[in-house]
């Protein structure tokens, strides 16, 4: 007896701590907070910043930008993803900016839903975009990259039909491009100009 009345006198002292106690709740946001800085430290070691983190260099990088031009093929793709680009990067273009994205693109679909009667009723639309930088004071390449985009669709019976939905991929894959070339020459021209103040200091 004297065993189960010492056990019941320790039970109200295990229940006291209840998870909407004031203090337990702080405790728990200390240590989600401790979670967050550990996972995010590692990150900031390997160099990793957020795609939308604000930048020293912001103002310049926007002033370099805004100076390109842009060159590609007289194709339905390559006039999409050059003003979709030149939208981007706040430029009119012209033969007196002072650098130049010259840019080749590859089309190509691909088929990713097949039925057993072999008729396809989804397509991936797939553009590959290789382009260079080019200082045109000096007319050379100053920097290389690759940007890729896909976009799906769905067939159908009307053959009209397929065409607008192929053509309306391809405009989301030309504005997906234009989008992460932009991206990758802001990275490009905030290193470079990090470079020249670490050197210039």
């Amino acid at each position: 007896m004297e065993n189960q009345s010492a056990r019941s006198s320790l039970s109200p002292a295990r229940s006291s701590i209840s998870l909407s106690d004031p203090l337990s709740q702080r405790l728990r946001r200390i240590l989600r907070a401790c979670l967050a800085i550990g996972i995010l430290l590692p990150l900031a070691a390997c160099g990793f910043k957020p795609l939308y983190a604000e930048r020293a260099n912001g103002t310049a990088i926007t002033t370099q930008m805004s100076n390109i031009d842009v060159k590609g093929p007289e194709t339905r793709v390559g006039r999409a993803i050059k003003y979709n680009l030149l939208d981007r990067l706040g430029s009119s273009g012209g033969g007196g900016a002072a650098y130049r994205v010259e840019f080749t693109p590859s089309v190509y679909q691909e088929d990713v839903a097949i039925q057993q009667d072999a008729d396809v009723t989804r397509n991936n639309v797939v553009v590959v975009v290789p382009f260079k930088l080019v200082d045109t004071a000096t007319d050379k390449t100053i920097f290389k990259s690759v940007s890729r985009s896909r976009s799906s669709y769905n067939r159908v019976d009307s053959e009209f039909a397929n065409i607008v939905a192929a053509r309306d991929a391809e405009k989301r894959t030309s504005q997906a491009i234009a989008d992460d070339i932009k991206q990758q020459l802001g990275i490009y021209f905030d290193r470079r100009l990090s470079e020249q103040a670490a050197r210039s200091n």
